[in-house]
């Protein structure tokens, strides 16, 4: 079920970028042989004023075939309905239909998501306590104008410099306090001394203790004294299930020796351990406005739109310059129908899933179209291109010329396309 929405949702997003070429070529006098729904053989066909309409067998995809577009050059036709017979600024219009129509979809996905379950601004909700944000002087109400430089409009592009600096950079940022006045502000990464136990430990409660999870092997100076599968219960007389009491205790020890009550293979037991001092960098504690406000939500679906754009181009940025794995990045349409799957398929309420479907709409959907307007063959950029050039030329490039270009094209995404394919492939395998 999970996979065949996935699907579903894909095809539909192909459908409605060859519903952008299909639509405006009727509207511009190109003559249409043929729109299809999906792909593969035929099991359904009808002509309608000189268009047949398909329906195919694998549930995938769609097109549009205008006549004359894969004619070769020495076979000229004078039909003026021809796709190379249409005027330059006509085959640009119906090229780039296709990608507007997807990013127009996105945007109408995010307003849909935005209206119906509220959205984030760029600006400060509140500030807790031992935080960066603290530390740095940030107020409720700050607006952030920049961050590093960069423009922040969303808070996906404040994200998008979070994500690329680290955690454990500065980060520049302006700011636009409640009185409109603006200052710069440099939120530094802030450690905070911590003594631990030194053990991760399972969530929920078991006979009133934690579950030991994990064993830190630098724990008690370098001898732990707690096993995976203990069940902490106490420190002195604070117990294990009164979490700010049990923390309190074990700080309060400094380092030096302390009784530590544990269940062990169900025997109770104490242990005397010292608590591992850690050096705990803080959290920067950017918390944001929540806002369910119409008007604003119509900028933001805009907004989001170009800041998904922006993280994009910044990911190829640093793909390229070795800064992230491929692995991270590159998916095909397998790993996006797993994604879309998962999230049907998880036991999780309707809304959720309504909610992350129109996420992963929107995010594919301006992907899609911004992806499409590369100028690499045979994405519909590199028609764009080669219409810029004939209009430069006064007469479009040879035939050997096309040949080459889009030989490498095919190249270059065939390949992107087997190592999105490993990539997702291997993801799915890993779980």
């Amino acid at each position: 079920m999970g996979i065949a929405v996935g699907i579903l949702i894909l095809s539909v997003m192909m459908i409605v970028h060859e519903l952008g070429h299909f639509l405006t070529g009727r509207a511009l006098g190109f003559t249409i042989e043929e729109f299809s729904i999906f792909m593969g053989p035929t099991l359904y066909s009808v002509e309608r004023k000189g268009i047949r309409y398909s329906l195919k067998l694998l549930p995938i995809g769609a097109s549009v075939r205008f006549a004359g577009e894969y004619e070769e050059f020495d076979r000229p036709n004078d039909d003026p309905g021809w796709f190379f017979n249409r005027p330059k600024w006509a085959r640009a219009i119906v090229i780039g239909t296709g990608p507007a129509l997807n990013l127009i979809s996105g945007v109408m996905a995010f307003l849909i998501m935005f209206s119906a379950f509220g959205y984030t601004l760029p600006v400060i909700d509140t500030v807790q306590p031992n935080t960066q944000a603290a530390s740095a002087g940030l107020q409720p109400g700050d607006r952030i104008l920049s961050a590093q430089g960069s423009p922040v409009r969303t808070t996906l592009d404040y994200s998008g410099v979070e994500l690329f600096l680290g955690g454990t950079k500065p980060i520049e940022l302006t700011i636009q306090s409640k009185d409109g006045q603006v200052r710069s502000v440099t939120v530094q990464p802030v450690y905070q001394d911590n003594y631990r136990l030194g053990v991760t430990v399972q969530s929920g409660l078991v006979d009133g203790g934690g579950v030991v999870d994990s064993v830190d092997p630098k724990s008690n100076g370098g001898n732990p004294a707690l096993q995976k599968g203990d069940v902490i219960l106490g420190a002195g007389n604070a117990l294990y299930s009164d979490t700010a009491a049990f923390r309190e205790a074990i700080r309060a020890t400094a380092g030096k020796p302390f009784a530590l009550t544990v269940l062990r293979n169900g025997q109770r037991m104490d242990l005397t351990m010292s608590a591992t001092l850690y050096h705990d960098l803080l959290s920067r504690g950017i918390y944001f406005t929540a806002s369910q406000a119409f008007l604003p939500a119509v900028n933001q679906a805009f907004q989001w739109s170009w800041s998904i754009i922006k993280v994009t181009l910044k990911s190829v940025g640093h793909l390229f310059a070795g800064d992230i794995k491929p692995a991270d990045t590159l998916s095909g349409p397998v790993g996006v129908v797993n994604m879309i799957s998962d999230v049907v398929t998880e036991d999780q309420p309707l809304a959720d899933k309504i909610y992350q479907l129109l996420w992963m709409f929107a995010l594919i959907s301006v992907s899609l179209g911004f992806m499409n307007l590369l100028p690499i063959p045979p994405l519909d950029g590199n028609h764009l291109l080669l219409i810029g050039i004939e209009a430069v030329r006064g007469k479009r490039l040879s035939a050997k010329a096309q040949s080459v270009i889009g030989f490498i094209g095919i190249a270059i995404i065939i390949l992107l396309a087997l190592a999105g394919l490993f990539f997702d492939i291997a993801r799915i395998a890993n779980g």
